[in-house]
């Protein structure tokens, strides 16, 4: 069963293995949460991307946070204060 409400936050310095570090966070939230196995795959290939666009641009790190609220999942990736990606998708 999915939890009613957590924010979980991260800033990350900039790194080569940042994209994969974000892949793992990534996979293990969805999983906790409790989405299907190719929900996970999508969406952490998506963030993966994020993270390396940011890192290509030359910003100095990024900051990821995932919250669930109102029975929904809302993951947001950001480099510098300025948003990179974000999703929203309804609990499983």
């Amino acid at each position: 069963m999915p939890p009613d409400e957590f924010v979980f936050e991260l800033a990350l310095p900039d790194q080569p293995d940042s994209n994969v570090i974000v892949a793992d966070l990534a996979a293990a939230v969805l999983g906790y949460v409790g989405y299907a196995p190719d929900a996970i795959a999508d969406v952490t290939a998506k963030m993966r991307d994020a993270v390396a666009g940011a890192a290509a641009r030359g910003r100095n790190g990024c900051h990821v946070a995932f919250r669930v609220h109102d029975g929904e999942l809302q993951i947001a990736v950001s480099s510098d204060g300025a948003g990179a990606w974000q999703t929203a998708r309804p609990l499983p």
